[in-house]
């Protein structure tokens, strides 16, 4: 499948599973809601329960107690300062799962919105690639781009090993494994393993030539798709893994065409992978996981306005019912 037939496909898919995920959210969304809200009567409808808690948040965004509760968000929520005064080993395991799969997501945004939202607002591949240091990540191959995603790749795997090791094999007693637990893990390990080969592909499709040879050269690709704007900071050999990959797999001097339909395969399955844990999210306590920096955060927060000393995660925000 070329290359701009495959984007049109995967973000026609795309949008339409956000709306079905979408719909899934508001069901939960109406779940959560039965529980009770604080200042409101028990029996009270949800329509007004999500009002008050819409409410509540915007007179929190737009009131001077915001930068507080960003700063609590980044030392409590994220970096999670208390857990790693106690036990440092439970801290860089946290640090190494959480904060670099929140990195490639933040990443993966940015250069969504410079490849496909900057173009559909009128701006030219070469307009979009000159932007200051975002223009960069318009493709893979620019090397800081290329070492970046390798690295953080890289940091993904081993915080899941490590994350496997603790439940499976060393079976940490603090770690409840649940069978839900389970099916995210693996989950997110496919995520991450299969990004790699879908990598290696990628550039043994767009670097081999007719004759089987791979002689990567950012020519080779289309004006469109590598912009000449970044011909100086072209790199691919960044992404050591891949390219290493890359380099060994082009020995077979197999035809480009074989190369395409692997990178089709794989792009494909990471996107499904990638789709399932989307809709499998709210149903799995990794949810929690991922609500939890708001919620400690707001009870960090707290607790600095009162002088008093720390409350557990859950708070008196509230929760959602069973």
């Amino acid at each position: 499948m070329e290359h701009d037939l495959r984007l049109t496909v995967f973000w026609l898919v795309h949008l339409v599973l956000l709306g079905l995920f979408g719909v899934e959210f508001v069901f939960l969304l109406s779940v959560w809601l039965r529980a009770r809200v604080p200042g409101l009567p028990e029996n009270a409808s949800r329509w007004r329960k999500l009002g008050a808690v819409v409410a509540f948040t915007l007179r929190l965004l737009f009131s001077r107690r915001i930068w507080a509760l960003l700063k609590a968000l980044i030392t409590d929520g994220m970096v999670h300062r208390r857990l790693y005064r106690t036990d440092l080993r439970r801290w860089a395991v946290h640090i190494l799962v959480f904060g670099s799969w929140l990195a490639l997501g933040v990443l993966s945004t940015l250069t969504g919105v410079v490849v496909e939202i900057l173009p559909l607002l009128g701006m030219s591949p070469e307009a979009a690639a000159s932007l200051p240091i975002v223009g960069h990540l318009y493709h893979a191959d620019v090397w800081w781009v290329a070492l970046l995603n390798e690295l953080l790749g890289l940091t993904v795997l081993a915080g899941m090993i490590l994350v496997i090791y603790r439940r499976y094999i060393e079976k940490d007693p603090q770690l409840r494994t649940m069978p839900a637990d389970s099916i995210a893990i693996v989950l997110l390990t496919l995520i991450a393993l299969s990004g790699f080969p879908a990598e290696t592909f990628r550039l043994l499709a767009d670097y081999t030539t007719a004759a089987g040879v791979l002689s990567p050269d950012p020519t080779m690709l289309p004006p469109s798709k590598f912009p000449p704007v970044l011909y100086g900071v072209w790199g691919p050999q960044w992404a050591f893994a891949g390219y290493l990959s890359a380099r060994l797999l082009g020995s077979l001097r197999l035809n480009p065409e074989v190369w395409a339909v692997l990178h089709n395969v794989f792009f494909w399955l990471h996107f499904v992978l990638v789709t399932a844990l989307l809709y499998y999210l709210p149903f799995s306590r990794l949810f929690h996981a991922i609500a939890s920096p708001i919620v400690v955060a707001y009870n960090s927060l707290s607790d600095q306005e009162s002088h008093r000393e720390p409350r557990p995660a859950g708070g008196n925000m509230p929760q959602p019912a069973a």
